[in-house]
Order: C-alpha cells, then sequence, then structure tokens
C-alpha cells in the first residue's frame, strides 16, 4: 500500500481554499457584476450625523488646507461628496467611488471590529438591487 505523499496533500489544501474563497465572494451579490454596472448605494444623512455626533461633520465634510497640506473641516463649507469626488480621480481628488470605498467601507469594518452598530461591509449589502 502506497502512502499519500505531502505534495499532494498540500495542493488539495490550496484547491479547497481557492474553492472556499471563490463561494465566499459569490455568496455576497447573486450575479457578480462590475463595479460600474452596481446600483447607487442609499444614504441617510440624519442616520449618520447622529452615529457621527462626536466625531462631526469633518469625518466626511471636508476641504484641503493648502497650508496645512491636509483635509480639514471648514465650518460653513459643507458641500456634496460629488461636489469634488467626480467619477474620475483627478489631480490629488479621489473619484467618488474609491473615495466612499476608502472612507465608508473603512469606516463600517472598523465599527464592526470593535464590536458597534455598523453599515454595510459587503458590495451585496451597499449596492442593492432594485426590485
Amino acid at each position: 500500500m502506497k502512502s499519500i505523499k505531502p505534495q499532494f496533500i498540500l495542493i488539495l489544501i490550496c484547491l479547497g481554499a481557492v474553492l472556499l474563497f471563490q463561494l465566499s465572494v459569490s455568496a455576497q451579490d447573486d450575479t457578480p457584476v462590475q463595479a460600474q454596472q452596481r446600483p447607487t448605494p442609499e444614504f441617510d444623512h440624519t442616520l449618520h450625523e447622529e452615529a457621527l455626533e462626536d466625531a462631526g461633520c469633518g469625518v466626511c465634510h471636508h476641504v484641503f488646507d493648502d497650508t496645512q497640506k491636509a483635509l480639514v473641516y471648514s465650518e460653513g463649507e459643507e458641500a456634496s461628496c460629488t461636489e469634488c469626488h467626480l467619477d474620475k480621480t483627478d489631480d490629488d481628488t479621489l473619484a467618488l467611488r474609491e473615495a466612499n470605498h476608502a472612507s465608508c467601507t473603512v469606516c463600517h469594518r472598523d465599527l464592526k471590529k470593535n464590536k458597534q452598530t455598523a453599515g454595510p461591509t459587503t458590495c451585496g449589502e451597499c449596492h442593492r438591487k432594485q426590485s
């Protein structure tokens, strides 16, 4: 009787891991779709105002300060995200999609990691198909 070689076992483990990864990715949404084709996420401003009470509006509303070379909150200059963040990255301003993923998704994941109430963290939770 021949013994099973360790390399064969390693290959089976790697194939199993790849299969599990593919299943978890496809479970987020029933059909794989490119990001540009996904529906725009709904955003509840009041919910975020209440949740960010301590952190303040500057978490999302910021302008670039040339003297500080940083994004800062400037009361009275609040604007919609789409006024600065366009469809494509321009100069040093992230595209809306990248800005949302960098801010919204990261914040939601950090909250979940700290076992706090959080918003959606997967593609299908944010970009819901309209029925």
